[in-house]
């Protein structure tokens, strides 16, 4: 009885090990930031001190209380690091000073208010914890001029693995809300982003955007907005998007792609479920540029190589669709300018959409401008329940443009090709 009683202890000790909650050491110190309580004292001084000692195998915690953050932070090279929000953030709107101090982000000449990262980084937010952009100063401010140069993303996580960012509210984005870039193996759950302009447009408030990463989950994200709700841009590579609901915006998109001249980028092994779709513009479109660079980017480029493939989009729910159900356009250019929509190098291919039900106010399920220069391959779509909103009849019409081998549907028409970004003219 005594063998067993240690042969059973040993037993439950290995099983605890193996839990990975069970190598989670405490922090060595704890850093609490404290707040100035004002908007003209500036809270970021103490959170990058909180950072500097307890960014290595500690803990910073974020009081519930407001923190007026009124110039950049760069808190990146993180180790071990848990960091736990439990009020808000609320960035100034000084714009002359952010558009001359933001940070680079490293793609597309963006920039950002915040960069952080590291490795094995948990940032809670607890359901609750606020990052508020104060965007709506940035909304009036840049009206519907696209990548306003030096308008900051409200938060950038560079060279991460190993990490996780949940329960995080985002208020009012100043741009997009969240770049990630030259990352891998992170998990984004539990996000809400709400960038909403009272009485306007609320453009480029992408609520995620992946560049030169890999291994990137979202889950259970809710994301209120005027442009993208996710979007995957160059070199993003094995990517979950799971559980989420999207309202207003322009739902998934992959890209924009193609926009560096010569140079080689793919998005590849994507999958999607499980994901209602309210009021959006489209379910998932996909956004390449011309085959003619015109112009640098952010708002100029063209002429990229490369390839989207293997990505599968299933059980989606959709509400009062604003448009197709599926889109593509290889069609972005400068702007202002009008270009090529069949010459791009960029190539789609070996995409699956199964399973999508809801009501829509398009008769187009899906509308693909391919390129006649490298042609869609391998398109499936299959269990289709879309109705019209307005009377109930079904949603039949599938419209394609230079499209190679379709499984499960049959092309209706022949797309219109104009100069819209987001699909259609």
């Amino acid at each position: 009885m005594q063998l067993l009683s240690i042969l059973a202890l040993f037993s439950t000790a290995v099983v605890g090990l193996s839990h990975p909650a069970a190598l989670v050491r405490a922090p060595s110190k704890v850093c609490t930031v404290p707040a100035a309580g004002s908007e003209s004292i500036d809270d970021t001084p103490a959170v990058l001190r909180a950072f500097d000692e307890c960014g290595h195998g500690g803990k910073i915690v974020f009081q519930n209380t407001t923190y007026h953050i009124n110039s950049v932070m760069n808190t990146t090279g993180l180790e071990n690091c848990e960091i736990d929000l439990r009020g808000t953030l609320l960035w100034s709107t000084n714009i002359s000073y952010w558009l001359s101090h933001s940070l680079p982000v490293g793609y597309q000449n963006q920039s950002t208010a915040w960069v952080i990262g590291g490795k094995n980084v948990h940032f809670n937010g607890h359901g609750y914890g606020t990052l508020n952009g104060n965007g709506q100063a940035w909304y009036s401010a840049t009206g519907s001029v696209s990548n306003y140069p030096r308008r900051p993303h409200a938060m950038t996580v560079a060279e991460t693995s190993n990490s996780k960012f949940y329960g995080l509210r985002f208020l009012q984005s100043q741009m997009w809300t969240l770049s990630i870039i030259h990352s891998k193996n992170t998990v984004f759950d539990s996000i809400y982003v709400n960038s909403t302009n009272h009485g306007g447009s609320s453009r480029n408030t992408d609520g995620a955007d992946t560049i030169y990463s890999s291994h990137i989950t979202f889950r259970n994200w809710e994301v209120d907005n005027g442009d993208d709700s996710i979007s995957l841009k160059a070199n993003s590579t094995d990517i979950l998007i799971e559980d989420c609901l999207f309202h207003r915006g322009l739902g998934l998109a992959m890209g924009s792609i193609g926009q560096y001249k010569d140079v080689y980028e793919t998005i590849e092994r994507v999958t999607a479920r499980n994901i209602t779709f309210s009021g959006t513009l489209h379910a998932v479109y996909f956004k390449t540029w011309t085959g003619e660079q015109v112009n640098y980017p952010p708002n100029g480029g063209g002429g990229g190589l490369g390839h989207a493939s293997d990505m599968t989009f299933k059980d989606l729910q959709a509400t009062a669709l604003r448009g197709p159900a599926f889109a593509i356009s290889q069609c972005t250019t400068f702007s202002g300018t009008a270009g090529n929509c069949t010459s791009s190098k960029f190539q789609l291919r070996d995409l699956s959409f199964r399973n999508i039900n809801g009501t829509t106010t398009s008769h187009n399920v899906a509308s693909f401008q391919c390129s006649a220069v490298e042609p869609c391959e391998n398109i499936q779509i299959t269990d289709v329940n879309l109705t019209l909103q307005s009377d109930g009849t079904e949603a039949d019409a599938y419209l394609c443009g230079h499209v190679e081998g379709t499984r499960g549907f049959n092309c209706t028409g022949a797309v219109c090709v104009g100069g819209s970004a987001t699909g259609g003219c």
